[in-house]
């Protein structure tokens, strides 16, 4: 095995580490678990160069076949870890989920749960991460940090039992389920390790449109504000299962370019309103009402972005902000960028003089976030998708829309989970939402 190929196996143990010690509660990866991943790696580059793994998984078929129903009955596969090698592996894995379609999965929309048939006594529990479901399992007499000693030429066995809650939505089709490795040299290859569940009724899931539009021209300055809408439309059949939190952010501000203070206003209920900033440079927004879909049309709400008394931007420059969507106890499953002009006050009089008087602006209220989303008109829009299709940038705003799928935009499907870094990123977005918190 090359030493890249080490290098890069060792990144993804650890971190897909971190996403069980984050479901554990604890904010570390654990020493005993890197050093497990560390001997592994050395097993590992053994077995490679006989052309095998230590272990090999293998998720069979479910049982009873046919579709599930929301609130009906589970079907049941099992798991196999076989361990080929002449001494104890480390093992411990997890199950991604993801749905066909727009809406993420809440964490009731599934049933789910992991038994031992010839194997220690087991536990399991769903984590979560960017709108995807996360089934995990565990010693019994540890936690979800904990792995399994699989002994030589041993295998163990489990039951994975699924099955669709009463609230799994009805914006969503059909269901795949994947088992991946998360410590253990094993060959948990996706096409021996995924199951895809059909629903009953069968649809043709739509998708959610994010896009934003913004005034040709406009440049955010103290007193001065640069308008912007941002869109929400869904498309195809059923409809959200809990509200869409929005959340803008412009925290890639590039630094060296001044401390910029900004002021995010929002029109809702013909009044503008001033939101209030739960980090640096984020806000949130009224979110959009449970049971938004197809029949609710697009909405809108139109934002204001300006700069603050205490900016010190010297110069125009750019400014990407990001408006991201959740649901329920999910985060960021889809969301949408653009960019925005913001400079100083400074403006050029007739006679050439220099002025540091600012344009004026209508004045602000500073009330609470109201639950209604206000309609508004810009110069341009945007279409397109991130997370797998296509992104169409317009010349005169540079902004990205985007079309979120099955809760894929930012956590990627269950295949990219299990990639470099994917669980690194579940704990990252956790630790974000508990500063949020």
């Amino acid at each position: 095995m090359s030493v890249r190929s080490v290098a890069a196996r060792r990144i993804r143990t650890v971190a897909a580490t971190a996403v069980v010690t984050a479901v554990a509660g604890a904010a570390f990866v654990p020493a005993a678990a890197v050093a497990a991943d560390k001997a592994g790696d050395e097993s590992g580059a053994k077995t490679a160069e006989t052309g095998g793994h230590a272990l090999r998984m293998t998720l069979g078929a479910p049982s009873p076949t046919g579709p599930l129903k929301r609130g009906g009955a589970t079907e049941s596969m099992i798991l196999t870890v076989a361990n080929s090698s002449d001494k104890a592996q480390d093992f411990s894995a997890w199950l991604p989920g993801t749905p066909d379609g727009p809406s993420p999965v809440l964490k009731d929309s599934i049933v789910f749960a992991v038994t031992a048939v010839d194997a220690p006594a087991t536990k399991s529990a769903i984590g979560r991460q960017d709108g995807l479901f996360q089934g995990l399992f565990f010693p019994a007499t540890g936690n979800a940090a904990s792995s399994f000693s699989i002994p030589a030429k041993t295998e163990f066995t489990w039951k994975v039992t699924v099955g669709l809650g009463a609230s799994y939505p009805t914006n969503d089709g059909d269901f795949t389920l994947t088992a991946g490795r998360l410590v253990g040299d094993t060959d948990d290859d996706p096409t021996r390790n995924t199951q895809v569940f059909k629903i009953d009724p069968a649809i043709t899931p739509g998708k959610l449109n994010v896009a934003w539009e913004q005034e040709t021209g406009a440049v955010a300055r103290p007193g001065r504000r640069a308008e912007l809408v941002l869109n929400a439309t869904a498309t195809g059949p059923g409809e959200f299962p809990a509200e869409l939190r929005r959340t803008v952010s412009a925290q890639e501000f590039r630094e060296g370019a001044g401390h910029p203070d900004f002021v995010l206003e929002a029109e809702v209920g013909g009044k503008i309103v001033k939101l209030k900033e739960f980090n640096d440079s984020e806000w949130e927004l009224p979110a959009i009402a449970k049971g938004f879909g197809a029949s609710t049309g697009t909405e809108s709400i139109k934002l204001y972005l300006s700069l603050g008394e205490k900016s010190d931007i010297e110069k125009d420059t750019v400014v990407p902000l990001h408006a991201l969507f959740s649901m329920g106890d999910t985060w960021g499953f889809n969301g949408a960028e653009t960019k925005v002009k913001a400079g100083p006050a400074v403006v050029t009089a007739p006679s050439g003089t220099p002025s540091t008087t600012p344009s004026a602006s209508g004045s602000a209220s500073t009330s609470a976030s109201p639950s209604a989303s206000a309609s508004g008109s810009a110069a341009t829009t945007t279409g397109g998708t991130i997370g797998g299709t296509t992104n169409t940038t317009t010349n005169a705003t540079g902004s990205l829309a985007a079309t979120g799928s099955g809760g894929a935009l930012y956590g990627g499907l269950a295949a990219a989970l299990l990639g470099v870094g994917g669980a690194a990123a579940w704990f990252g977005t956790r630790r974000r939402r508990a500063a949020r918190a």
